[in-house]
């Protein structure tokens, strides 16, 4: 489960938990909108970013292989 715990602003952090529960199960790199051409990488990475900056981490590069599944931020609670 994705683990955007955010005390500040717990309606974001819910609707990060919630876009994070949908986005994991898709096909990597599956294209959501084919108007825009938003795609399942696009949003892991909106997803890892914010993630990142929430939690107050380095944010990872998006070409590093160990970050590329899951896609979306799985973390331990509280870790």
């Amino acid at each position: 489960m994705a683990d955007f715990d955010d005390a500040l602003d717990p309606a974001l952090g819910a609707a990060c938990n919630r876009l994070a529960a949908w986005v994991e199960p898709l096909p990597e790199g599956v294209v959501i909108d084919p108007a825009s051409g938003l795609t399942e990488r696009d949003l892991a990475m909106i997803l890892r970013h914010l993630h990142a900056t929430r939690r107050g981490d380095p944010v990872p590069p998006r070409d590093d292989p160990a970050r590329r599944r899951p896609s979306v931020p799985i973390t331990a609670k509280g870790g």
